[in-house]
């Protein structure tokens, strides 16, 4: 090393050596400032999409709000214009452009309950909320400015993400009423047998009175109603008497003039989405049905009118046989009955609504997610209860049964049916006050649509059916002298139309105290029922107007003054049971009917109709039927609620 140092080619070969080290040093590091330059340009330019990607998909979602005013549907999807942004920099020049397709999308899957805090919350995806995709795309070309409209030479970063929007279809009320007035256009009144423990809403004044109570109930709250959730009223409370204690009745807080809510006037996602059952439209058509956890039965009942006579004697059946010309009028007139035939079986699948253009008659034991509806009146003939819930059980912890029931017109608890199987009669829907079985039980949301345009009475509203009971003269057989000729016994029918003139007339108007033909659905009934236990509901009431579920036996406030006109709630005489008539059909043998209006076994009270046991399911509030309608407040859109944002492979183009 010495000799090399003391030699002068050696110091140039050294130095020539360190120039080569040095030389190859800043390339190294050149290179790697480089490849540093290069790297942090990238990041900069993945970051950067990453942060356009979020700004175009939130460009998406308020395009969602402007395009879904326009058409709610959008199902084709709908783009947002493409737009651009250059980004330049001492070495970075790049024009990221980005866009984004908004579809409307419906899913139909199992519920998913979620239990938070102890009580059960959560969503029905697809079956009781809309949803919409954003679908948003950003790329990147090099350059910037007027130099990149023909580039085609776009860089590896692209980024691509789906938004999942929810929209709501607003909540499912405990009670809901667009206006407060009767169909009569009388108060009705919130006294002191009413509980309601779910949300309440009214478009119009709410009227409560300090009237009856149970004391040995915990809620009594001295005639005073109670109201345990929050009460919202677009008009005002209307106390009898006018002081009351607020804090005592509505205990869940309470906002007047709240804003309206816009009731809806059709199932429009019912008649989209949902199975048709009984095929078309038809007035005269009933569709029977019984469903089984998810079996479906039932019958379809075609209503045809025929034309009949009956001859007038004031004192029928006495005096028969009768010589001919004796009777003083011959009756003419048009009936309805019905054939029946049996509707063919099939099954319910979970998260599916169910409709007929028709009347549905309905009851059974419902499994999963259903709702079922009709463009005419809803009856319900027996209990509507679900499959994992025992009656009188609260359904909160059920994650598996839900049931929906709309109607286009009202839907109605009917009084009593003849059973096209047997045709014997039946009684369901009555009870006593204190047995289980005390009424009928809905385990539902209900949704009574109808809007009469001006006719209050074809308003949709939530009541019972035959609210003013009379007796009337049912057939009868006699056992005739042996001289008779016919011999005996015989059967004599129709007996009131046989002694009064019918149709009625201004001449001859129907007896007040006798029950009108065919307003009883089983007429002829010697001794109609007057209280009938207890609507039991787990669920909730929406209607256009407020229905009665119980009535006096007379109404002081809208009197009939006798005349027999029930389409308009006109229905004769007082239904008081202390009105009794013991009826001489024949004299020897004597044969006799006493006609007289009665209490089912075991129900109290001085009135007609049902007590209410309304209980709210709080499932309801998040989770809803399959398509069941929209509650939204007046001129807002529902709320958009983000379900998920994921970032995925980049397509080739937005689809």
């Amino acid at each position: 090393m010495k000799n090399i140092l003391k030699s002068q080619s050696g110091n140039i070969a050294i130095a020539m050596l360190l120039a080569v080290i040095g030389a190859m040093s800043g390339v190294t590091i050149s290179s790697m400032a480089v490849r540093d330059t290069v790297a942090a340009q990238a990041e900069l330019e993945n970051t950067q999409a990453l942060h356009f990607l979020r700004a175009e998909t939130n460009r998406g979602q308020a395009y969602l709000e402007v395009a879904a005013k326009k058409d709610p549907n959008i199902v084709g999807g709908v783009r947002t214009a493409l737009r651009t942004i250059p980004m330049q920099g001492s070495h970075f020049s790049k024009t990221y452009s980005m866009q984004s397709q908004v579809t409307k999308i419906y899913t139909d899957t199992e519920a998913i309950i979620v239990d938070v805090g102890g009580e059960l919350q959560g969503s029905l995806t697809g079956a009781s909320l809309t949803e919409y995709g954003v679908k948003s795309l950003v790329e990147t070309k090099t350059g910037a400015g007027h130099v990149t409209f023909g580039n085609t030479n776009k860089t590896m970063v692209r980024k691509y993400g789906e938004l999942t929007l929810l929209q709501d279809t607003g909540p499912v009320f405990m009670y809901f009423t667009d206006n407060e007035l009767s169909p009569n256009d009388e108060h009705v009144y919130f006294y002191g047998y009413d509980v309601i423990n779910g949300p309440v809403h009214c478009n119009t004044d709410i009227q409560i009175k300090k009237a009856g109570g149970d004391p040995s109930s915990p809620y009594y709250n001295q005639g005073w109603p109670t109201f345990l959730a929050v009460v919202t009223t677009s008009g005002e409370i209307i106390a009898t008497p006018p002081n009351y204690p607020e804090d005592e009745v509505f205990q869940g807080g309470l906002k007047e003039h709240y804003d309206n809510y816009e009731y809806p006037t059709s199932m429009a996602a019912i008649k989209s989405r949902g199975a048709l059952i009984g095929g078309h439209a038809d007035e005269n058509k009933i569709v029977m049905v019984e469903v089984n956890d998810r079996s479906i039965t039932g019958w379809t009942g075609q209503i045809y009118d025929s034309r009949k006579t009956r001859k007038l004697w004031p004192n029928y059946p006495m005096g028969y046989p009768y010589a001919d010309g004796s009777h003083i009028a011959i009756n003419s007139f048009t009936t309805r009955d019905t054939i029946w035939s049996p509707l063919s079986g099939t099954s319910a699948v979970n998260g599916k609504s169910y409709y007929t253009r028709c009347k549905l008659w309905l009851k059974g034991e419902f499994g999963g997610f259903q709702t079922w509806a009709s463009t005419d009146t809803m009856w319900l003939i027996g209990n509507l209860k679900y499959q994992h819930t025992n009656i009188g059980d609260s359904p909160v912890s059920n994650r598996y049964d839900m049931l929906g029931l709309v109607s286009e017109e009202s839907i109605i608890v009917k009084y009593a049916y003849l059973d096209p199987e047997d045709s014997l009669r039946y009684y369901d829907n009555l009870g006593s006050d204190s047995a289980l079985d005390n009424g009928i039980w809905i385990y539902a949301a209900m949704a009574a649509l109808g809007k009469g345009v001006g006719n209050r009475y074809e308003d949709g509203v939530f009541t019972f059916e035959y609210q003013h009971p009379h007796g009337s003269i049912p057939a009868v057989k006699i056992n005739l002298p042996n001289d008779d000729p016919d011999g005996g016994p015989i059967l004599f029918d129709w007996i009131d139309l046989h002694r009064n003139y019918w149709p009625q007339t201004t001449a001859h108007p129907w007896p007040a105290w006798l029950d009108y033909p065919w307003y009883n659905p089983i007429w002829p009934e010697a001794k109609p029922y007057l209280e009938r236990g207890t609507i039991n509901i787990w669920g909730g009431v929406n209607q256009r107007r407020r229905g009665y579920v119980h009535r006096n036996y007379y109404d002081n406030e809208y009197p009939s003054n006798g005349i027999w006109n029930p389409p308009i709630d006109y229905c004769g005489a007082t239904s008081s049971p202390a009105n009794a008539f013991n009826i001489q059909l024949y004299q020897n043998p004597a044969v006799s009917v006493v006609l007289q209006t009665r209490h089912f076994t075991g129900a109290q009270g001085n009135g007609v109709g049902y007590k209410k046991n309304y209980n709210y399911d709080t499932r309801m509030y998040k989770t809803k039927p399959p398509d069941w309608p929209e509650f939204k407040r007046q001129g807002e859109r529902l709320p958009l609620e983000q379900g998920s944002w994921l970032l995925k492979k980049p397509p080739r183009a937005l689809i």
